[in-house]
């Protein structure tokens, strides 16, 4: 008797771990056919994807983990590179803005510092064309005089050398 309630408890143990196993078993995929009698496969069976479950579980954990751990870092990276780049477009947006005015205004200053001075020098050529007007005239009518008398001495030269030759002298 103890035989029968022996197997009587075996096969309802094994009937509980039977259906449980064929239940994981099923979600694993049935590429392999285990005899229905075979209770010891079928265990090896959903052990095996037991296995593979908990090892496709922790793939995916750990990769969550290290794409978290990835994103954590790049976003400080991409948050600190964000406010570096904002900073330098602020600065580039006011002290770039003062040193190009800095150096419009002083383009400015050069260009008007550049127009006085040739309004002067301009001043100052017309007032020595002014103030030398009579002296030019004078020296004019001085020069005239001389320039005048030299055309005569060249006039009465070369007419006594005309003369001279003409008389059939030598010109001495």
């Amino acid at each position: 008797m103890r035989i029968r309630e022996y197997i009587l408890a075996l096969s309802i143990a094994g009937v509980t771990f039977g259906g449980s196993v064929g239940a994981m078993a099923a979600d694993c995929g049935s590429g392999q056919n285990t005899p229905k009698w075979d209770v010891l496969g079928r265990a090896a069976q959903a052990e095996n994807c037991a296995n593979n479950r908990v090892q496709s579980y922790n793939n995916s954990v750990n990769q969550s983990v290290q794409d978290r751990e990835q994103a954590l870092k790049n976003g400080q990276q991409n948050l600190r590179q964000g406010y570096d780049d904002k900073v330098n477009s602020l600065r580039d947006n006011t002290v770039g803005k003062w040193q190009k005015a800095r150096d419009s205004e002083a383009q400015n200053l050069t260009d008007e510092r550049s127009r006085v001075d040739q309004k002067i020098q301009n001043g100052r050529d017309r007032l020595d064309a002014i103030r030398n007007a009579p002296k030019n005239r004078l020296d004019s009518l001085r020069n005239a005089g001389s320039e005048e008398k030299q055309r005569w001495n060249t006039l009465k030269n070369q007419t006594g050398s005309d003369v001279n030759n003409f008389l059939g002298g030598n010109g001495q």
